[in-house]
């Protein structure tokens, strides 16, 4: 395999490092004797001085040529790199990313939100049962947090990316967000307001949305664009490929940071390249596009044939820079953990 991994690093331009991290990214790896499903760690890989962060699956694909042992981590018995900082991920409700400068904050319990086939957060711990309900329990939350972080104030903080189970409905989800901006901005925030899910529909209420975070961006959770009625809960699939894009169209017309969020290894490439096409112009912010990860052993029948290859990605990698090569769009690879990364793509704008 690893003979493999080289072979495809020279055909596609690509240091032999970023083909290894996609592919553990879709073959997760195998740890003997472990009762979790699913970890984070950062990797030194390839002897690389600099580590990155991992969130994979764990012994749910048999065939994994990854084994991670002693905390080193080996390609078919060859040593590639050290993983240390291991722990559990589950539904807790907040991790940072961008060196701390930036907060996913998971405020309404993931782990009950269930009907997406390719999803597994459901599969995860249930440890996210805190209570935001109340600008005070938001201060008291981020105050603690960090203070354990040793960051000195909400001023240092670039973004806070809240990413969600779904909310009852649009106005409960509203109220969440602008509750989340209030108590932030109480504690000295400046930075940007993210929302990552698809129940943000009523132009209206967006526009009125806007106007209070003064820095608000969409990342609508497309995730699938065929047969999305079948792997989507219903509230998710009853937004249709002709609504995102209007709504995309939208909210970039009113200034708000706009992108989606796409799964890759659930369709073929030809659908690929036609509907990021389709997509293209809708959106001023680079999609995020993440390896599809098996959370559970059964979800691996909902890959796609050609995405059982490690080639696959690299092909889609291309077709999707390729696409977007005319758009100076903001790039940030610290926002995918399950990255192809486009940043070592010399076609994408901010890379040239």
């Amino acid at each position: 395999m690893l003979d493999y991994f080289k072979i495809l690093a020279i055909k596609y331009n690509l240091s032999l490092d970023k083909v290894i991290s996609i592919a553990l990214n879709r073959y997760g790896i195998i740890i003997k004797d472990c009762n979790e499903n699913r970890l984070r760690f950062n990797l030194n890989l390839l002897n690389n001085k600099k580590d990155n962060f991992y969130a994979v699956c764990v012994n749910t694909f048999k065939k994994s040529p990854f084994l991670l042992e002693d905390n080193s981590l080996y390609l078919d018995g060859i040593k590639i790199g050290y993983a240390h900082n291991i722990t559990k991920d589950n539904c807790l409700a907040t991790y940072f990313r961008n060196n701390k400068k930036a907060i996913t904050f998971n405020s309404n319990s993931r782990s009950k939100c269930v009907g997406c086939k390719f999803c597994g957060t459901y599969s995860l711990k249930d440890d996210d049962n805190l209570d935001f309900s109340n600008k005070e329990n938001i201060i008291a939350y981020f105050t603690k947090l960090l203070i354990e972080n040793n960051i000195s104030s909400m001023k240092k903080i670039e973004s806070i990316t809240i990413c969600t189970g779904c909310f009852k409905d649009e106005d409960e989800l509203i109220k969440h967000l602008l509750l989340v901006n209030n108590a932030c901005k109480e504690m000295g925030f400046i930075g940007r307001i993210n929302y990552i899910g698809s129940q943000l529909r009523d132009y209206s209420k967006i526009k009125k949305l806007a106007n209070e975070i003064k820095n608000f961006g969409i990342y609508l959770t497309i995730e699938k664009f065929l047969d999305r009625e079948k792997y989507m809960k219903k509230e998710k699939a009853s937004l249709t490929l002709p609504k995102a894009k209007e709504l995309l169209e939208y909210c970039s017309s009113i200034g708000i940071t706009t992108t989606f969020l796409y799964i890759l290894g659930l369709e073929d490439l030809k659908t690929i390249e036609y509907y990021f096409n389709y997509f293209k112009d809708s959106i001023n912010k680079f999609p995020i596009v993440q390896v599809f990860q098996d959370y559970t052993p059964m979800q691996e029948r909902y890959r796609c044939i050609e995405a059982k290859d490690i080639e696959y990605y690299l092909k889609a990698r291309k077709i999707i820079a390729n696409i977007f090569k005319d758009r100076n769009m903001e790039l940030n690879s610290w926002e995918c953990f399950r990255s192809i990364h486009f940043k070592d793509t010399k076609v994408v704008n901010n890379e040239r």
